[in-house]
């Protein structure tokens, strides 16, 4: 029983150490970033979603662009390691990133939906300083353009 329990034991180790590495294969870190372009993306959406005032959505966009400024320069490290993004069809990319690409034009089709919701607020003061400051953090670059 006690060599079950060990066995047991070691195999959660194992697991949870695999879980916590991070990807594998040749866009390993390609693939990690993308997953953080997504989860900043889909926190912002629920932030946008859950807003009833002008100054919720100013801050949920005051955020974004925090989150963005950092994602911003990741992106630019990931485009020259990867030069051959930019030949890439966003609709058919390799196999290995295939998953994150469809999952971000998924989410491309949500944010424009929630935006609608957001555009009553855009001509308040909050909302155009907060979009503004966004803007500078993310510059001309974009992210995953």
């Amino acid at each position: 029983m006690m060599k079950k329990i060990m066995a047991l034991t070691v195999a959660a180790v194992f697991a949870l150490i695999s879980f916590a590495c991070k990807p594998a294969g040749k866009y390993g870190d390609l693939k990690e970033y993308l997953n953080d372009v997504i989860k900043a993306n889909e926190d912002y959406i629920t932030a946008l979603e859950k807003s009833s005032s002008a100054k919720e959505v100013a801050e949920a966009i005051t955020e974004m662009g925090e989150k963005l400024e950092k994602l911003v320069k990741r992106g630019e490290e990931i485009e020259k390691k990867y030069p051959e993004m930019k030949a890439w069809d966003k609709k058919n990319p390799p196999a290995e990133v295939k998953e994150e690409f469809e999952k971000m034009e998924a989410m491309s089709q949500k944010l424009l939906t929630v935006s609608m919701k957001m555009m009553k607020y855009m001509m308040d003061p909050e909302v155009m300083k907060a979009s503004q400051e966004m803007a500078k953090k993310v510059g001309q670059t974009g992210v995953m353009k």
